[in-house]
């Protein structure tokens, strides 16, 4: 049985879910910012469609969705790690980028990072644009991670390298960039804006797509340097 992948029909559908998220988000902040929200409130499908698709919240569509793309990336470094092996290349790399985005996945799902922002901002006493202080270790690993693992990415074909610096950047960005300017926003205004409510719409839908971009670039590489890898199902007896 033979399997086609076409990378660039993943990436359209995988943006295609993006939007068709965003809107239906959108949609929940219009609910949530409208003069009439006292009597939203009382109705069933307004606070439905809330819970099931504003971004802010937890263990819904959105948070499946990032958390499932972020597990496809994982599942794909891991299966570059498992080929590379194969052929005798390095391999540690990409087990380690496997393993970080198991966490980041598992972190979309449970808010891992919310935990550490209490005690962050009482330790470092936090304001403007360090207002959500759970980043801040986050930033001093991913400058670890990013020093050990220069040399390897630049060792990467300049196509695939192109693709994995665009998707990091898209992905920071949202994800601390948008979160420090969201922050020094709610210091100074609250969370209950339309504005921040734009705010973390646009940070949440940049990771996302930042993790689809990715999503395509390591399809883009497997596709480069697994030109004739074939998958082969059954017992190892002959």
């Amino acid at each position: 049985m033979k399997f086609q992948v076409r990378k660039s029909k993943i990436l359209r559908n995988l943006f295609i879910a993006i939007g068709l998220l965003a809107v239906g988000n959108l949609i929940t902040v219009y609910f949530l910012n409208n003069a009439l929200v006292n009597v939203l409130e009382l109705s069933k499908v307004p606070r439905l469609l809330v819970k099931l698709l504003n971004v802010n919240l937890e263990a819904n569509l959105p948070t499946y969705f990032s958390a499932l793309v972020l597990l496809g990336d994982a599942i794909l470094l891991a299966f570059i790690a498992y080929g590379s092996k194969a052929i005798g290349e390095r391999f540690w790399h990409w087990i380690g980028l496997s393993a970080i985005f198991v966490f980041i996945s598992l972190d979309e799902m449970i808010q891992i990072h919310e935990q550490l922002r209490a005690p962050m901002e009482a330790l470092f006493n936090t304001s403007g644009l360090l207002y959500f202080a759970w980043f801040i270790p986050y930033i001093a690993i991913m400058l670890v991670v990013g020093i050990a693992y220069f040399k390897f990415m630049m060792s990467l074909p300049k196509q695939i390298l192109k693709l994995f610096i665009l998707a990091g950047v898209v992905f920071v960005f949202g994800a601390v960039g948008m979160e420090m300017l969201g922050g020094m926003h709610a210091e100074i205004n609250g969370e209950d804006t339309l504005t921040y409510a734009l705010m973390y719409s646009f940070e949440e839908f940049l990771e996302m797509s930042g993790a689809a971009i990715f999503f395509y670039a390591l399809i883009s590489y497997i596709e480069m340097k697994f030109k004739t890898a074939t998958f082969v199902f059954g017992s190892n007896d002959a």
